[in-house]
């Protein structure tokens, strides 16, 4: 007759081996097919990664373990002289219980972070993106913990540099590599605007985050900002500039979560004709959400990745245009929005 608590605790093992190789395979397959994405993403990502692995791990050892010398274990304790004594049966029981209470709850979560971590695994940067990443033809890139950012670099005559008076703060779409929209937003920072790029935990933009925020506060030589985003990048800019004195909100393929209350933005949103994903008629059905003055501009056969270079992306369209003539008229819709911040001077 076995032991009490055998049963609870060869099951438990049973149940944290799959779950523990889970953890370690989906923390070493993150490493190896997107460690420049989680290098140069913000730290929660990598660091999440990493304590899977060691995690994945530990709970490989303890159920090997359990399996093989656990009853052991379980039926001997050392007394207060350090002596091994056998455990009463009552004594396995309340052993049994514990680890139950304390395993179940501990294998959910578990499963529940391989599963996220394996979900939130991030579309990569384009190499033509990585390269947009370096400093040089007069454009100086800074990447920050939590973002990065690109601004022209310019001189007056006297040799006192020129810095930008309006700025962009931009939100990447969900599990999206943040320096996948550095190629198509150098150009605005080559207009002479500043540029700055978030990083979100996990590359999820969240509605509350205060990350815009950090931004604006580190640059207060910018009297003009606008905050953008694409696809739920924009949700997440759209809730903070309906609560904070920005100037401008400009949308890449996305829409407000509910109705903005600020009438005074002014607002871009840009979207493609074939986009599978932020379709015409999602963009045409929360218009009501915006200033009744938005200004709308549809990139004709443009599709969802096309607002990034990340390659393609799974439920998108089919494009009808090339990257390159989609990401041009792009760029010109930001460049436009950021140049109607500045206010015109008052003639007499």
């Amino acid at each position: 007759m076995s032991q009490p608590g055998t049963t609870s605790r060869v099951a438990l093992a049973l149940c944290w081996l799959p779950v523990g190789a889970a953890m370690l395979g989906v923390a070493v397959w993150l490493i190896w097919t997107r460690w420049s994405s989680l290098l140069n993403a913000h730290p929660a990502m990598l660091a999440t990664t990493i304590a899977a692995g060691f995690l994945g791990i530990i709970a490989l050892f303890w159920a090997i373990g359990s399996l093989t010398v656990g009853g052991r274990y379980d039926a001997y304790a050392d007394d207060a002289s350090g002596q091994p004594q056998a455990r009463t049966p009552a004594q396995l029981r309340r052993r049994a219980r514990i680890r139950v209470a304390l395993g179940v709850p501990a294998l959910v979560v578990c499963v529940l972070l391989a599963s996220g971590l394996a979900w939130a695994r991030p579309f990569a940067a384009a190499p033509v993106a990585t390269a947009a990443m370096r400093s040089g033809d007069d454009i100086q890139v800074t990447d920050r913990l939590t973002w990065f950012e690109m601004r022209k670099v310019a001189v007056s005559t006297t040799g006192q540099p020129i810095l930008p008076t309006v700025g962009l703060v931009f939100v990447p779409g969900a599990r999206v590599d943040p320096r996948a929209y550095a190629n198509v937003l150098r150009p605005v920072a080559e207009a002479g605007y500043l540029v700055a790029v978030v990083k979100p935990p996990f590359d999820l933009a969240l509605p509350n985050s205060t990350q815009a925020a950090s931004v604006v506060e580190n640059h207060p030589e910018i009297r003009h900002w606008a905050v953008g985003g694409h696809s739920l990048g924009g949700v997440a800019a759209s809730a903070y500039a309906d609560d904070h004195p920005v100037a401008g909100l400009l949308l890449y393929a996305s829409y407000p979560a509910s109705e903005l209350t600020r009438t005074d933005l002014i607002t871009t949103s840009v979207s493609g004709s074939a986009d599978g994903l932020a379709t015409p008629a999602k963009i045409a059905e929360a218009k009501p959400k915006l200033p009744e003055a938005t200004r709308y501009v549809v990139v004709e056969g443009g599709v969802h990745a096309f607002f990034g270079d990340y390659g393609d992306q799974p439920g998108d369209g089919t494009p009808t245009i090339p990257r390159a003539e989609a990401q041009a008229q792009i760029v010109k819709a930001t460049i436009e929005l950021l140049a109607s911040l500045t206010p015109k001077p008052k003639t007499r």
